[in-house]
């Protein structure tokens, strides 16, 4: 089996407009019921989900000349196993992070390490 981490990510300017164009309570409530369909998706893949992974928070970006704050669009993180990344798209399709408008994924392979 082969490791793979997966990349949430939400365009930075659709997450803004989501803001600040919906109520709160909507907010609220397409984001409780984002996480229980995360949750249940992740109950039927538990046994590919090698790290839950964790959501992320701002960015920092350090350079040689400093660090500064920095907008990305990166949301949360896992690592899945799997025999191949077309396993993982698959995988996938029914995420509902997918459900988001213009959300994507980034599925990039760990290579094998020899130390």
């Amino acid at each position: 089996m082969k490791k793979f981490v997966v990349m949430y990510r939400v365009p930075v300017d659709v997450m803004k407009k989501w803001r600040e164009e919906t109520p709160e309570q909507e907010r609220k409530a397409q984001d409780e019921k984002l996480g229980k369909e995360m949750g249940e998706w992740i109950g039927k893949h538990k046994n590919s989900i090698v790290d839950m992974g964790l959501p992320l928070g701002k960015n920092t970006r350090m350079t040689m000349s400093g660090a500064k704050p920095e907008t990305n669009d990166l949301n949360f993180y896992q690592v899945i196993e799997a025999e191949s990344v077309d396993d993982v798209v698959a995988m996938f399709k029914d995420n509902p992070h997918m459900q988001i408008p213009d959300a994507y994924l980034d599925i990039m392979e760990v290579p094998h390490m020899r130390m």
